[in-house]
């Protein structure tokens, strides 16, 4: 029977409020976890000089924005601690703008090494990918692809997908896609029915519990959702779930769908994550708004219902979803997605500190593998300007990266242990 993993929490932006998840760990055993041991970002920076998180957008797209204004120079990155994801700024008067992204690839099924992707975008030359591994603690930089790419609407990636790299919002009506195993950039057609008119997509990517693509959105108050078929000639789309709306609202609102009715009830797309649909519900009810996160199997069709309360105002919503432990992944035993698990003696708590280490080690190198590379050396210079310690240790930009991964994985060990 297929079980989602277990989500321990939802990052809500702007300012990542955590909501928990119910029935949940914590909630009757540890009520002062939620925001004690995740991120405040409410109250200001404490760092005098260096990096700090921006105080008026500090969170967008699950990314923690960080700006330095020191050295004459206003420089700019973000960071997801959720994905391990990095995206540094650069701005290279007469380059232009140069936009480098740092993917953190976890090794899948305790498979080793862990990897750092690392895709260079800008609006003069094609666009580029290199690889770090652990295994050699080296970088390898590929050829400029040949495709040509439009990076004038370019939106920050969408995530990453067992090895395949993704965006969408970049090439109009198609995906553009990074294959981690060749390293050859490829463009997908998007399913016709959600080929854009007006106004911008509303459809999530994922994969299914094959690991296949998958696209998820609702249209006409409808769950729609596609697999890409890898057997194919030609990537294709095949027609996979649908799940009409007005039942499931009906079922856990007690609201209608229904035209007259409708402007008090709003279903947002969350996150396709391990063939699971994530859902909110944006309800009126007795004069309060109220607001329901909820998972769809895309397999079986069940659902779970995560978390129903008051409206937070939020503008986002990021599941944090853990992986599986290594010991548990070939488990013939049937968990919940809901189950209280304690840490088994295989879950390995060093693991985020190991893909923290891995993205560390590769941005310390990165500067010197562009040394050696072709039509790369000019970014040199900056890239360390962007990287450079500070004379007090703290304010560096991978100091922050290294503290926002301790909180993640301090948080995550004290949820798995609560039950023990």
């Amino acid at each position: 029977e297929r079980h989602a993993p277990p989500v321990l929490a939802l990052f809500l932006e702007p300012n990542m409020e955590v909501v928990p998840l119910h029935p949940c760990p914590w909630r009757r055993h540890d009520p002062d976890l939620v925001a004690a041991d995740f991120f405040d970002v409410r109250h200001g920076d404490a760092l005098s000089s260096g990096w700090k998180i921006n105080s008026e957008t500090p969170c967008s797209g699950g990314y923690l924005i960080h700006d330095n204004c020191s050295e004459g120079a206003q420089r700019g990155a973000a960071y997801s601690p959720l994905t391990q994801v990095l995206d540094l700024f650069l701005d290279l008067p007469p380059v232009g703008k140069i936009y480098l992204e740092f993917y953190t690839l976890l090794p899948e099924d305790g498979r080793r090494p862990s990897r750092v992707v690392c895709v260079r975008v800008d609006g003069q030359r094609a666009e580029r990918a290199a690889v770090f591994s652990s295994d050699t603690m080296e970088w390898q930089i590929f050829p400029e692809t040949t495709l040509q790419l439009t990076v004038s609407d370019r939106l920050r990636a969408s995530g990453v997908v067992h090895g395949l790299v993704y965006w969408r919002g970049w090439m109009y009506d198609q995906i553009v896609v990074l294959d981690t195993a060749t390293f050859q950039f490829s463009l997908i057609d998007l399913p016709t029915p959600l080929k854009p008119e007006l106004g911008e997509s509303t459809y999530k990517l994922g994969e299914t519990k094959d690991e296949n693509l998958c696209i998820v959105d609702i249209k006409d108050k409808t769950i729609v959702s596609w697999f890409l078929d890898n057997c194919s000639v030609v990537n294709s789309w095949i027609t996979y779930k649908n799940f009409p709306l007005r039942p499931i609202v009906r079922e856990l609102t007690g609201c209608s769908m229904e035209e007259e009715d409708y402007c008090n009830v709003n279903v947002d797309l969350v996150a396709v994550i391990d063939g699971f649909v994530y859902l909110c519900i944006f309800y009126l009810k007795d004069t309060e708004y109220r607001e329901l996160y909820l998972s769809i199997c895309l397999e079986t069709s069940d659902m779970c219902e995560l978390y129903n309360g008051a409206y937070r105002h939020n503008e986002a919503a990021h599941p944090y979803v853990m992986a599986w432990p290594p010991s548990l992944v070939q488990s013939k035993v049937s968990l919940c997605l809901c189950q209280e698990e304690s840490e088994t003696e295989d879950d390995d708590p060093k693991d985020t500190e190991e893909t923290s280490s891995v993205l560390i080690a590769a941005l310390q190198s990165f500067s010197q593998a562009l040394m050696n590379a072709d039509k790369e050396k000019e970014i040199v210079a900056e890239l360390d300007a962007f990287l450079r310690p500070t004379e007090d240790g703290k304010g560096s930009l991978i100091s922050r990266i290294s503290t926002l991964d301790a909180q993640m994985t301090a948080a995550r060990n004290r949820i798995l242990r609560i039950n023990e």
